[in-house]
């Protein structure tokens, strides 16, 4: 067993880890530990030198860590593990698992095959997209302090200063906010921006938010919040397998990261990793 950790993780990275080293301790098992350091491709080529073919990789941390072992292990014969440990944890949402459920999966023999994302030369677990989400990372270091408030603090602020972005694609405005791709169904410490997305359906759901004032801006968010935006005027929604963004210039958000700049290939990459689940 490798186990990769954010030592920035907090309280419940502490607790994690905690419980993680008692349950070995019980089992007579041993574990190799890996702590990131921030530096995403060291980190990378380590925990891919570290997770032998075989080996269960165990993630205590958020999105951003579990962005990082899925970009090490992706199309191996690894399993992952997660313990939630993040601000945001939005890829842990849509499985509804409780803190119970999710270390059960850690010892568990049952493994799911999700899909994944790739921009480019990167693998993604959740959601990318260009724009808002992208002027909220950015804007996001200032108000970490703050939990989960702080992607709400940060998110109400961008409201009124992130530019419009251009995107060609179908019959709908030139013009908008935010453009995403969503494998998973969550980001932003909870918003639901792709309710009906699916993890093994071979396909990411596109989504390009179109207001143009931001009091329409202020109408979406809350919308959202509430789960109510799909429907609106200015919620264009479609299904694909890849996009090619053709614009330049635009920060790419992907998992809570800045992970790239149009233009760029954005393709789902069906079953590339292997997750343990909770048993029944």
């Amino acid at each position: 067993m490798l186990v990769v950790v954010n030592p920035l993780a907090g309280a419940e990275g502490k607790a994690q880890i905690a419980w993680l080293k008692q349950q070995l301790k019980q089992q007579q098992l041993t574990a190799t530990w890996f702590n990131t350091t921030g530096n995403f491709v060291a980190d990378r080529d380590a925990i891919t030198q570290a997770a032998t073919a075989g080996v269960s990789v165990v993630v205590i941390g958020g999105d951003g860590t579990l962005h990082l072992v899925a970009n090490a292990i992706a199309e191996r014969d690894n399993t992952l593990a997660l313990l939630p440990a993040g601000t945001g944890n939005d890829f842990a949402r849509q499985f509804n698992y409780s803190k119970v459920q999710w270390r059960a999966a850690v010892f568990s023999d049952q493994v799911t095959s999700i899909d994944l994302g790739k921009v480019d030369g990167r693998w993604f677990v959740n959601v990318a997209g260009i724009g808002f989400n992208a002027h909220v990372m950015n804007n996001l270091g200032q108000t970490k302090r703050l939990g989960k408030l702080s992607y709400i603090y940060a998110g109400l602020m961008s409201l009124f200063t992130a530019k419009l972005i251009r995107y060609h694609g179908n019959a709908w405005p030139e013009h908008g906010m935010m453009l995403l791709l969503a494998n998973g169904k969550h980001f932003g410490a909870g918003l639901t921006p792709a309710p009906m997305a699916c993890l093994d359906d071979g396909l990411l759901e596109l989504l390009w938010f179109t207001p143009q004032t931001h009091w329409q801006r202020v109408v979406l968010f809350v919308n959202m919040l509430l789960k109510r935006h799909m429907g609106m005027r200015n919620v264009h929604h479609d299904r694909i397998a890849e996009l090619y963004i053709a614009q330049e210039g635009y920060d790419i958000e992907a998992d809570g990261e800045i992970i790239g700049c149009t233009p760029a290939t954005i393709t789902c990459c069906r079953r590339a990793l292997s997750i343990k689940k909770a048993p029944l």
